[in-house]
């Protein structure tokens, strides 16, 4: 018996030395950037979303089924073949230590094929951006009139029939133009073998809180197929970003963004405007919430109803009502286990690591302000 429990408490070890030696390297945000997201990472997604980009299902969902099958089927496996030892002291130390062995390996293969983007430097840094950690109302207010304005001649453009023939399968390829075209001007956002499925289990993302997902294991970006179509723009090109090593909420976000304003698809360009708005306006009521002030609260929200072109007010409302209407199929503490792994992975605003992105999102106006913004890269 103790021979067997020397050697565990061995194996255990290892693996706490290895998972250190990864925690300090995750201190130097260059060299995680240089030689992982760069290098290993960089190549490890190419290799993985040329394989993977051959199958037309989503083989990362299978995947997900087929590992939570195995752990299910292990874990029953090992209390029915040791029934006898389960009121023995050794078997609940053995079983203590097979789990966090086994908890050590799946943290470190997380952090070598995608974990480790989290902590690199941020787009904010290589795209010169100086961006405050928190915007005051006024800015807020005043960030939230200028897309306002974005929205209504965005929607303006677009023809209620031109809308309507919106295809997720047209969008994916606007989606992929638009990197490759950001990609001729920095290599930053190079996208070779795409690799962008439809979710074959949509329903999943109800009872589990997502909209859209990053397979790690495939390098997949999963697209459900069932959200409003006026919301999938934005959701592709976040989803691109994450397969590009932008790791964080904020980041995808941003770099989401980023493609949609340099885009010359208006298709990008209003899906963007709809979600940007969305986070803007809510971190303004919040701040103004906050001070107890809630007759402004309502000035604010009838003023940008007011503001807004009757038809952004029908596309935001639509957008609301699906959501709404998904809300009550949540599993219990799903949402709040999501808010927990964000904040592990440096995002310490856990879900509203999302709203972050208006703080970039101001520090990019203030670089490139409206009247001098164009749709040409040379910038």
């Amino acid at each position: 018996m103790y021979p067997k429990i020397t050697k565990n408490w061995l194996g255990l070890l290892f693996w706490l030395a290895i998972m250190a030696t990864l925690r300090y390297f995750m201190s130097f945000p260059s060299l995680v950037h240089k030689l992982y997201t760069l290098r290993f990472f960089k190549w490890l997604t190419y290799t993985l979303r040329f394989i993977f980009n051959k199958f037309h299902f989503a083989v990362g969902e299978y995947v997900y089924l087929i590992i939570i099958i195995i752990l299910i089927i292990r874990s029953l496996n090992h209390f029915i073949v040791n029934k006898a030892s389960i009121i023995k002291r050794s078997f609940w130390v053995e079983t203590l230590q097979k789990g966090i062995k086994g908890s050590i390996k799946l943290y470190i293969v997380f952090q070598l094929i995608w974990g480790l983007n989290y902590f690199g430097t941020d787009p904010a840094e290589q795209l010169g951006l100086a961006v405050q950690s928190n915007l005051n109302e006024s800015q807020l207010d005043s960030l939230s009139v200028q897309l306002i304005a974005d929205l209504n001649l965005s929607r303006a453009s677009l023809s209620d029939t031109s809308v309507k023939k919106w295809q997720l399968d047209s969008l994916v390829k606007e989606s992929i133009e638009a990197y490759d075209s950001a990609g001729q001007f920095n290599d930053a956002f190079e996208y070779p073998f795409p690799n962008i499925k439809k979710a074959t289990f949509p329903a999943w993302g109800d009872y589990i809180g997502y909209t859209a997902f990053y397979q790690p294991i495939t390098s997949e970006a999963i697209i459900r197929t069932d959200l409003p179509i006026l919301t999938q723009p934005f959701t592709i090109c976040h989803e691109i970003a994450h397969q590009l090593g932008y790791a964080s909420e904020t980041e995808a976000n941003f770099i989401a963004f980023w493609i949609a304003q340099h885009s010359h698809k208006l298709t990008l360009k209003y899906s963007m405007e709809l979600q940007i708005f969305s986070y803007v306006q809510n971190e303004q009521l919040m701040k103004v919430a906050a001070t107890g002030n809630f007759t402004k609260w309502k000035a604010i929200v009838a003023r940008n109803k007011q503001l807004l072109d009757p038809k952004v007010l029908a596309d935001r409302h639509a957008i609301r009502a699906f959501f709404s209407a998904k809300q009550d199929q949540r599993i219990p503490g799903s949402e709040k286990a999501y808010d927990q792994f964000l904040q592990w992975n440096k995002q310490a605003k856990g879900l509203g690591s999302y709203d972050q992105v208006v703080n970039w999102v101001w520090a990019y106006y203030q670089k490139y302000p409206k009247t001098d913004s164009s749709t040409s890269y040379s910038r």
